[in-house]
């Protein structure tokens, strides 16, 4: 894994399934050589109404979204950004079915290797609790501005690998590399 270029990416949707709803906000860094070379946060019209319990949860409203792109507006900007990288996120199947919904919708076809925080949170911590997001962000005392919003969420996960990377060395790419899902692989291997 050393090398390649990670996107720590969050969406925030309209709802829990890929299937039957959609993404609201795209927040994600691209980072290469351990470096962030490129930022991207956008609010993005899922062409359907929010729904209440959402917008309790992330702040996003009908108004918010009102004059935003759609995902076909936003899809070349988002596609090159995650070009040749490893899609990191926490829960990764979530953000990974969604993303790859909204490109299958504008007719492209997306796959890339994927990286779980939460499974990373797992094997660094088998003791703790929860790896729930909410969970590190107290445990490691990150301070988040705006949580439930994609990109200050995408923000954690970056900052949670570059602290785990300081602590653990070298040693956190062998992790790393046995957790890595492979596009071409359906199915994990520990």
């Amino acid at each position: 894994m050393q090398g390649r270029p990670l996107v720590f990416l969050d969406v925030e949707t309209t709802g829990a399934s890929s299937t039957t709803s959609r993404i609201l906000e795209v927040g994600a860094l691209r980072v290469e050589g351990g470096k962030v070379v490129k930022k991207f946060k956008q609010l993005i019209d899922p062409t359907e109404y929010v729904p209440s319990f959402i917008t309790g949860l992330t702040g996003i409203t009908n108004d918010d979204i009102y004059g935003q792109p759609i995902f076909a507006q936003i899809a070349d900007e988002l596609a090159e950004m995650l070009h040749d990288a490893v899609f990191v996120a926490h829960n990764v199947g979530f953000d990974y079915a969604f993303i790859q919904k909204e490109f299958k919708l504008v007719g492209t076809k997306f796959t890339a290797d994927r990286l779980c925080t939460v499974r990373l949170s797992r094997k660094l911590f088998p003791l703790q609790r929860s790896h729930r997001l909410d969970e590190i962000i107290r445990i490691h005392g990150y301070q988040v501005a705006n949580r439930h919003r994609a990109y200050d969420d995408a923000e954690v996960l970056y900052k949670f690998y570059t602290d785990m990377l300081e602590l653990h060395g070298p040693e956190l790419n062998e992790i790393l590399e046995r957790l890595l899902m492979r596009a071409k692989q359906p199915k994990t291997v520990f």
